[in-house]
């Protein structure tokens, strides 16, 4: 039924052969890759849970598609002007949809529902306890320095509260970079998606980070995950929605969750 409409709309020219042959994907990452750990397929020590999830799902949209997909690890900051201006059809970056994110791009049915959380030395979080006298929590927090991975929904979030609450926000492009700056103490904290932070945290001796006060997804911090696609791109939209539906259907998508998390990102 698909490929019958893929070829109707391109007998309409309202499909072009790259979008009905040949998809683009891009992978976001929030950390810098080695160029040999650049490509698809390749283990990546920065969030690999998370991007090759993203992977996957990828390669079995493409597949239920019969497209011939190429794809490519970009960082965050890039993927939103890629998928606005025409250079990927598909954009794996975690994407929670905002009115602004609207205007740019198109946005498929959701993935998974995303929480941020704040990540702290216990030598912070101590400190912080004894001054404050309480817990940190991302929505109280006050008079620390916060790093957050920029053009994110967490930096946007603490750009909007650091006059208010007297908080230090550190933007930086990597997630690699803030956790540096937490390990050689010129923060207090780190602010990221819970999920990505996972990733984080398993690179570290246990007990060196650790998660603090309650996951949100409260002032845009969490919700509905979605990929990103080109605007004015309809058809392309319906196809990858009645692909992941399927997926859902038929259990291959909660397949692939298992194979790469214990437990259920929905």
């Amino acid at each position: 039924m698909r490929q019958l409409l893929i070829l109707c709309l391109l007998s309409l020219g309202l499909l072009s052969p790259l979008q009905a042959n040949e998809l683009r994907v891009a992978l976001g990452t929030h950390d810098t890759l080695p160029k040999e750990q650049a490509q698809p397929g390749k283990a990546t020590p920065q969030g690999g849970g998370l991007i090759r999830f993203n992977e996957d799902v990828a390669e079995e949209v493409c597949r239920r598609l019969h497209a011939h997909c190429k794809y490519s690890f970009i960082p965050f900051q890039d993927m939103l002007p890629g998928v606005e201006a025409g250079q990927i059809e598909l954009g794996f970056g975690n994407f929670l949809r905002t009115p602004e994110r609207d205007k740019r791009v198109a946005f498929s049915d959701s993935l998974w529902r995303s929480t941020s959380r704040l990540i702290g030395r216990p030598s912070s979080i101590q400190a912080y306890e004894e001054k404050a006298g309480a817990e940190p929590d991302v929505l109280t927090v006050r008079n620390v320095r916060i790093a957050v991975i920029a053009e994110t929904q967490q930096h946007a979030y603490m750009k909007k509260v650091a006059e208010a609450r007297g908080l230090t926000v550190v933007a930086t492009k990597t997630m690699q970079e803030a956790q540096d700056l937490l390990r050689a103490d010129k923060v207090d904290f780190t602010l990221m998606v819970v999920l990505s932070a996972y990733a984080m945290l398993g690179r570290e001796p246990v007990g060196h980070f650790e998660f603090v006060g309650a996951p949100t997804a409260e002032h845009g911090l969490g919700g509905k995950v979605h990929i990103a696609l080109p605007k004015r791109q309809d058809a392309l939209r319906q196809s990858v929605n009645e692909a992941l539906a399927e997926m859902r259907a038929d259990g291959s998508y909660h397949r692939i969750m298992r194979r790469h998390f214990t437990f259920s990102l929905e």
